[in-house]
């Protein structure tokens, strides 16, 4: 344990510019021997970063020693977890003990989980795996791997808001006088008791609202006036550019395979089923002979890997498919009858 601990003060020396050359040649040959330690170092530096303008006014007024005997407590209690101490670059200077205590100190990662304890706002960070959260108010919550959800400490006090980054499904307890409202980029979600689907990763560049029970209100922050009401079935998109939303049935049966992991495929094409895939588990695969996009497939895959999927398809539809890096590339020939390649 005391390696670890020496690991992080070596760390926070270096990020605060108080290392002298030994220590931080010591730093770089740990972070060279395993590349566990260099995610470390780097999940460290991203918490670091993010407290630069968290904590200026509010520091001062930390007990430092319970707060830094906290966190080494925390440190020796926590199996196989990864201890984040937080920072700030301000030029006030402050000691460096007093800063990595002061920033309530800690982000503890464990299992995929980032939580964030600042002085003002709870954050979860899904890194890597799906969690399922209840909030104070006890709504439910899964959160999408990288995702994150964040709401104050004083939620559901009088208010019950939260800001989403990412893709999150929500079962929200029912209460008439405290509306749910979820902030993502310019579009606001407001609810009063409900289950809904909102993906606003970055990669689909728009917003996408499904709502599995209930009714939901949505609306841009720019123009409240112009919200859309959606009921269960619904389907609405905002467009992020234009800020308009535009309201359908939806037909996607794959659209909660993210946290459900069943995916059901009736003749579709090859490049929906991508980006299917693509979605449900974070993957990069793109399809690199477009002559095979209208390849069609019907299979239903239950808790399957994503692995084992692509090998279903590299077998029924005669493609070859071969990983570079992250990325899967899928290659073949076109497909004639699409009968032959459904099962």
């Amino acid at each position: 344990m005391e390696k670890a601990d020496k690991h992080i003060d070596l760390i926070s020396r270096y990020l605060a510019n108080e290392a002298n050359p030994g220590e931080i040649q010591q730093l770089f040959s740990w972070i060279e021997l395993d590349i566990a330690n260099k995610k470390q170092f780097e999940e460290f530096k991203k918490a670091w970063d993010f407290s630069e303008t968290t904590f200026d006014e509010e520091i001062s007024s930390i007990d430092v020693d319970a707060e830094w005997a906290a966190f080494n407590k925390q440190i020796s209690t926590e199996n196989n977890s990864k201890i984040i101490s937080l920072n700030t670059k301000n030029t006030k200077k402050w000691p460096l003990l007093q800063i990595a205590a002061a920033i309530a100190a800690i982000f503890i990662i464990g299992g995929g989980i980032l939580h964030i304890f600042s002085l003002q706002n709870n954050v979860l960070v899904a890194e890597n795996k799906i969690i399922e959260s209840k909030l104070p108010d006890g709504s439910h919550l899964s959160l999408n791997s990288n995702s994150e959800l964040e709401y104050s400490k004083k939620f559901n006090e009088e208010l019950r808001e939260v800001k989403l980054k990412g893709e999150a499904f929500f079962d929200v307890a029912h209460n008439p006088k405290k509306p749910f409202i979820i902030n993502t980029g310019k579009l606001k979600v407001e609810v009063k008791g409900t289950s809904f689907n909102i993906n606003a990763k970055s990669t689909i560049g728009n917003v996408e609202v499904i709502v599995e029970t209930g009714v939901v209100c949505i609306y841009s922050k720019e123009d409240k006036t112009d919200s859309v009401m959606l009921y269960a079935g619904d389907k609405a998109i905002f467009d992020n550019k234009k800020a308009n939303i535009s309201k359908k049935t939806n037909d996607d049966v794959n659209y909660l395979a993210w946290k459900t992991k069943v995916l059901k495929f009736d003749n579709n094409e090859l490049q929906e089923i991508v980006n299917t895939l693509n979605n449900t588990y974070n993957a990069h695969i793109i399809i690199k002979n477009p002559s095979i996009n209208k390849c069609t497939l019907t299979n239903d895959f239950v808790d399957q890997s994503l692995e084992s999927i692509l090998a279903v398809l590299e077998a029924t539809l005669d493609l070859q498919i071969n990983k570079k890096g992250e990325v899967y590339e899928i290659n073949g020939q076109a497909c004639e009858d699409s009968s032959k390649i459904n099962r």
